[in-house]
C-alpha cells in the first residue's frame, strides 16, 4: 500500500557545490509543503479507442435511467402473460430453507424453459436486474412488498460457499462447467453485498465467497497461479480443463477480493486480488465473455492504491481486439449499414459483426479506471460516449422495422424496453437487431413462441442508468465514477465529463452536497470552482475531458507519496510515466532514516555519519526504464559518491560517478532496466551528511508520439501500440522487406539513444534514421547481426532530428516485424540549463450561450519544452511540458452573462527550473 510517512528530519540547507557535472537544482521554496504541487495528467494512448467518432451516427440520447426503470418495472410485473410472463413464483426454492419461496425470470421474452427446469434461472439474469434496478434508486428489498434480494439466495450454494449461475447443478443447467458463467454470479453477490448488507447472511456470504476464491488461487499456486482453465470445481478445490475462461476468471477473482478487501480489511484478500491481475499481466489476450471488463478499473486501483505496476494500457488493448482464446472477440469498430456500432462488444469477426447487449451494457465497469488514473479519462470518456449512443440500436423503439428481426412487433409495445440480444452486421440496412435464439432454438430445446428479446442482456440495463446522462451541451456526457466502485475510498461524489467537440464547452454542474463545495479536478490537478453551491459552470476543453471531485469547501490539499488529498481523502493518483518513481518508494540503510530521501518533502533528509561508509538502497517496485537520476543534498557528502542500477538487487550497473564528492544536480544516463538504485557514500570527514531526496525517471521523449508506419499485418497489432507505454502491445508489419516505423517527437531535439523492444519476429539487419522535415534521412545507426529482444542503440555525440525512423531491411524470421515499444531518449551527461523560457500570450473574454469566458492562450516561442501556469480571476491551469510551438489553453468560466476588463498572469518554468512570467489584459464583455 502506499503508507502515509511522518515527516521529519534536518532542515534543507544551502545547496553545496563540490564540482561534479550536472546542473544545480533550484532551492525549494521556504514555504513548500509536504509534497510537490500536482500537474496536469499527460491523457494516456489507447490505441483504437482514440480513433472512435467525436459526433456518432445517428445521434441520440436515450435516458438510460428511466429505460432501466421502466425495465425492472415492465420484467417485475407479476401479470399472467401466459409464455410471455416475465416472473413467476418458484416454490422449490433450492439453496434455501424449508418453506422458502424465491422466483424465476427466462433468458428470453416468451422462453418456458425455467418453467419445465428446476433451478434453471440465471443469475447473470436475475442478479444483475437486481444490481441495476438498485443502481437507479429502486430498493429491491422492499419492492412492493417483496424481498427480491433475500429471495436471490437461491443461487449461493451453502455446501460450495459460493454463488453459480443456476440454483440447480444439473446438467442441463445453464452456464454449467464453466467459471466465468460462475465468478459472473460471485461478482454480481459481492456488488449486491455492497448494496445490501444488513440483507440476510449477506455479510457470512460475501466473506464465503471472498474466502473461497482466494482458496482457489492458492490451489492453482498462490502467487503465481494458473488460472487457465475452463472451470474449478469448488468441491474438490481442483481445476477442470478445456477452452480456456481463465482470463474472465481471474478479473472477476480480482475484484471480488478487492472489495472483500475493502469491506473487512483482510490483507489477504488483497494478495489475492494482486495474484489474479498478476496472472491476466503475464498472460496473452484472454479476453473471453465480459469479465476482462473489470480489468483495467483493478489494475488501475491497486497502482493508485496498493503500488502495483500494472499494465493499464495492455489491459484496454485486449478488450479492443486479438483475443488468444476467442477468435474476434473484442470491441466493434466503425459503421454497419450507416449506424457507427463503435464501442460495443461482442464478436468483431462472427457474421461479420456481431454486438451483444449483456457485453455492451456491462462496459461502465471500465469508468472508474479514469478516477485512479485520470490519464484516462479521455479513452474512458471517448468510449462511454460510444456505448451511450449505439446502445440505443438494441431496442426495437429506436431502430427502423427493416432493421430488426420482428420488425414492427415490438415498437409500440410495451415489451420494446426489453433490448434484443444482439445486433448482427447483416440484413438489408447492413444492421439487424435480433439473437441466437433465431439460429439455435432447436439445439437449445426453445419453444416456438420465444423471441429475439434477451432478458438476460437487458437485466445489465441499470449500469448504463446508473453511469451514464446528458448534460446541457449536446454530445457531452457526464459518466458517474461511483456507481460502480464499490467501497471506494473517497466519499467525495465524481464524475468525469468528456467534450468530443472542436470548440470547448460550457457545462452545468448540480452540487450534490450540502453548503458549499469545491469543484476539484483530478485531470488538472486544480481547482476549477470553489465554493459551488446548486448549479456550478464548469468549462471542458475541446476534445478533452475533466473529472470533478466534489469536496467540502476550504478543503485542506496535500500531496504526499504522489497522492493528492483533500481533507485527508485520496481524489487523485500520480501516475505520470515519467513522473519521479522515488517518490514514496521503499528505501533502506544502515544508517539515518532512509525514507526521508524518497517521501517528496525538501526540508526533510536522509542524514548520516561522513565518517563511515553509507549505502542507501531504493526499490522502485517494478522493473522499468530508467534514464535519469538526480541527487538533492541538503549537507553535501564528505566521500566519492556512486549511483548504481540493479534489475533484481543483485548484480549491479554504475549509472552515475561523483568521484570524490557529488553536489545536487541531475543527470541522463543511458537508458536501461531497472528496480532497484543504489547510492553509495564513501567514508570521509566525521561530519553530517544530509541527502534530501533521490529522483529517478525515465524521460522516453516518443511516449505518446505520432506513428507512422509501412504497413501493419491486421487490425490488432497497430502502430500506435509502439508509443503507448505499454511493453506487451504491438506493432506487426506484412511479411516482406524491406518495412520501417517512425516517430514524430513534434520538434528537432539532441538524441542521445534509441531503445527497441522487439517481438520474436525481429530484424536481422536495419538503420535507426533521422530527420527534421521526415523528407531528408540521415543513418545514425545500422545493426547487420539483430537478435531481437531488447536493443538498446546509442546514437553518435550530435545526432538530432523531430523524426525518428527504424528502416528495417533484412527480416530476423519468415514472418514480420514485431516490435512492443520505439523509445527515444536525450544524450547522456548532465541536463544543463536551457534557453530562458519565450511565450507569446493573449487573452480575450468571450461569450458562449449567454455566459461570459476568458480565454487565454499561450504558445511555447521558446527552444525548449516549458511548464505553463495560466491564471484568472476564476481559476488557473499547469500544463506540463509544452512543446516549442504547441500552445497551453485554458477557457475560464466566470458564471455571469458579463465580465469586466481585468488581467490574467502566465508563469513558464524552463526544465532548469527559471521561470518568467507574463501579464495581459482583456476588456470587458456583456453576453446579454
Amino acid at each position: 500500500m502506499r503508507n502515509s510517512k511522518l515527516y521529519r528530519g534536518v532542515a534543507a540547507t544551502s545547496l553545496v557545490t563540490l564540482g561534479v557535472s550536472i546542473f544545480v537544482l533550484p532551492a525549494a521554496a521556504d514555504d513548500a509543503g509536504p509534497g510537490p504541487t500536482p500537474t496536469g495528467a499527460s491523457p494516456a494512448s489507447v490505441v483504437g479507442f482514440d480513433d472512435f467518432p467525436a459526433a456518432p451516427e445517428p445521434w441520440g440520447e436515450l435516458d438510460w435511467r428511466q429505460r432501466a426503470l421502466d425495465y425492472d418495472a415492465y420484467a417485475y410485473d407479476w401479470t399472467d402473460r401466459g409464455v410471455f410472463t416475465t416472473i413467476r413464483e418458484d416454490t422449490d426454492a433450492l439453496n434455501m430453507p424449508e418453506g422458502s419461496t424465491t422466483y424465476s425470470m427466462p433468458a428470453y421474452y416468451g422462453d418456458t424453459r425455467t418453467v419445465d427446469g428446476v433451478g434453471h434461472q440465471e443469475a447473470v439474469t436475475l442478479i444483475s436486474s437486481v444490481v441495476g434496478a438498485t443502481l437507479v434508486g429502486v430498493d429491491k428489498s422492499d419492492q412492493d412488498g417483496r424481498d427480491y434480494v433475500d429471495m436471490l439466495r437461491t443461487f449461493y450454494h451453502p455446501d460450495l460457499g459460493v454463488a453459480k449461475n443456476t440454483p440447480g447443478s444439473d446438467a442441463k443447467a445453464p452456464g454449467g462447467n464453466s467459471i466465468w458463467y460462475a465468478t459472473t454470479a460471485n461478482v454480481l453477490y459481492s456488488m449486491l453485498a455492497t448494496q445490501y448488507p444488513d440483507a440476510t447472511d449477506m455479510t457470512q456470504m460475501q466473506r464465503s465467497i471472498a474466502d473461497r476464491y482466494y482458496d482457489m488461487l492458492v490451489a492453482l499456486g498462490g502467487a503465481d497461479a494458473d488460472l487457465t482453465m475452463q472451470d474449478f470445481d469448488f468441491a474438490t478445490m481442483t481445476k477442470v480443463t478445456g477452452r480456456n475462461e481463465g482470463g474472465d476468471a481471474a478479473a472477476g477473482t480480482a475484484a471480488i477480493l478487492l472489495w472483500a478487501y475493502d469491506a473487512f480489511g483482510d490483507e489477504k484478500y488483497l494478495d489475492g486480488a494482486t495474484w489474479a491481475m498478476s496472472y491476466l499481466e503475464r498472460s496473452k489476450n484472454l479476453y473471453y465473455e465480459m469479465l476482462p471488463m473489470l480489468a483495467p478499473y483493478v489494475a488501475a486501483r491497486l497502482n493508485a492504491e496498493a503500488g502495483t505496476d500494472f499494465d493499464v494500457s495492455k489491459l484496454f488493448a485486449t478488450l479492443r481486439a486479438g483475443s488468444d482464446v476467442r477468435k474476434g472477440w473484442g470491441t466493434m469498430e466503425g459503421t454497419w449499414g450507416g449506424y457507427d456500432v463503435s464501442g460495443l462488444s461482442g464478436s468483431r469477426t462472427d457474421l461479420d459483426g456481431y454486438a451483444f447487449a449483456m457485453n455492451s451494457f456491462s462496459t461502465p465497469w471500465v469508468a472508474a479506471t479514469a478516477r485512479y488514473d485520470a490519464r484516462y479519462a479521455d479513452a474512458v470518456g471517448r468510449w462511454m460516449l460510444q456505448v451511450s449512443n449505439a446502445s440505443r440500436f438494441f431496442y426495437a423503439d429506436q431502430m427502423p422495422t427493416a432493421a430488426q428481426q420482428h420488425g414492427d412487433r415490438f415498437v409500440d409495445d410495451p415489451a420494446h424496453v426489453i433490448a434484443y440480444e444482439g445486433i448482427r452486421h447483416q440484413g438489408p440496412e447492413g444492421i439487424i437487431a435480433t439473437s441466437d435464439t433465431y439460429d439455435r432454438a432447436g439445439s437449445w430445446g426453445i419453444n416456438p413462441e420465444t423471441t429475439q428479446l434477451g432478458m438476460y442482456g437487458s437485466s445489465w440495463v441499470g449500469f448504463l442508468g446508473a453511469t451514464v446522462s446528458p448534460t446541457n451541451v449536446d454530445h457531452v456526457l457526464r459518466t458517474d465514477l461511483d456507481a460502480l466502485d464499490m467501497n471506494a475510498p473517497s466519499p467525495y461524489p465524481t464524475a468525469l465529463y468528456y467534450n468530443p467537440l472542436t470548440d470547448d464547452a460550457t457545462i452545468d454542474v448540480t452540487v450534490e452536497g450540502d453548503g458549499p463545495r469545491d469543484l476539484y479536478d483530478s485531470v488538472t490537478g486544480r481547482v476549477v470552482v470553489a465554493g459551488a453551491t446548486g448549479t456550478a459552470q464548469v468549462t471542458v476543453p475541446a476534445g478533452s475531458s475533466v473529472v470533478l471531485v466534489e469536496a467540502p469547501a476550504g478543503a485542506e490539499q496535500s500531496t504526499r507519496d504522489g497522492t493528492t488529498t483533500l481533507d485527508g481523502v485520496p481524489v487523485r493518483y500520480d501516475t505520470e510515466p515519467q513522473r519521479d518513481l522515488a517518490t514514496g518508494a521503499d528505501a533502506v540503510s544502515g544508517d539515518g532514516d532512509a525514507a526521508l530521501a524518497v517521501d517528496g518533502d525538501p526540508s526533510t533528509a536522509w542524514t548520516t555519519d561522513g565518517s563511515a561508509d553509507q549505502e542507501l538502497d531504493v526499490d522502485l517496485g517494478a522493473v522499468g526504464t530508467v534514464n535519469e537520476l538526480g541527487l538533492s543534498w541538503s549537507v553535501a557528502p564528505h566521500g566519492e559518491v556512486v549511483v548504481e542500477t540493479s534489475v533484481d538487487g543483485t548484480t549491479w550497473e554504475a549509472a552515475v560517478d561523483g568521484g570524490e564528492a557529488a553536489t545536487s544536480g541531475t543527470a541522463t544516463v543511458t537508458p536501461r532496466d531497472a528496480r532497484y538504485v543504489r547510492v553509495r557514500v564513501a567514508a570521509g570527514d566525521a561530519s553530517e551528511q544530509a541527502l534530501a531526496s533521490v529522483q529517478v525517471r525515465s524521460r522516453d521523449l516518443a511516449l505518446g508520439a505520432p506513428v507512422e508506419v509501412s504497413s501493419e499485418a491486421n487490425d490488432v497489432n497497430l502502430a500506435g501500440y509502439l508509443t503507448d507505454d505499454s511493453r506487451w502491445t504491438r506493432w506487426e508489419s506484412k511479411a516482406s522487406d524491406p518495412q520501417s516505423a517512425q516517430v514524430d517527437l513534434g520538434r528537432p531535439q539532441d538524441l542521445g539513444s534509441v531503445v527497441l523492444r522487439w517481438e520474436a519476429a525481429a530484424a536481422r539487419a536495419f538503420e535507426v534514421q533521422v530527420s527534421d522535415d521526415a523528407q531528408d534521412w540521415s543513418t545514425v545507426a545500422t545493426v547487420t547481426d539483430g537478435a531481437g529482444g531488447t536493443q538498446v542503440l546509442d546514437l553518435p555525440d550530435g545526432a538530432s532530428g523531430r523524426y525518428v525512423r527504424v528502416l528495417g531491411t533484412q527480416r530476423l524470421t519468415k514472418w514480420a516485424y514485431s516490435m512492443h515499444a520505439l523509445e527515444v531518449y536525450g544524450p547522456r551527461g548532465a541536463v544543463a540549463a536551457g534557453p530562458a523560457v519565450d511565450l507569446t500570450v493573449e487573452a480575450q473574454a468571450r461569450c458562449l450561450a449567454g455566459k461570459a469566458y476568458v480565454a487565454v492562450r499561450a504558445q511555447n516561442t521558446g527552444e525548449t519544452p516549458a511548464d505553463v501556469r495560466l491564471e484568472a480571476a476564476s481559476g488557473s491551469r499547469t500544463v506540463d511540458g509544452v512543446a516549442p510551438g504547441a500552445n497551453a489553453y485554458q477557457s475560464f468560466a466566470v458564471r455571469a452573462s458579463s465580465v469586466d476588463a481585468g488581467t490574467v498572469r502566465v508563469v513558464g518554468t524552463g526544465r532548469d527550473g527559471t521561470e518568467r512570467s507574463w501579464g495581459v489584459a482583456y476588456e470587458a464583455i456583456s453576453c446579454g
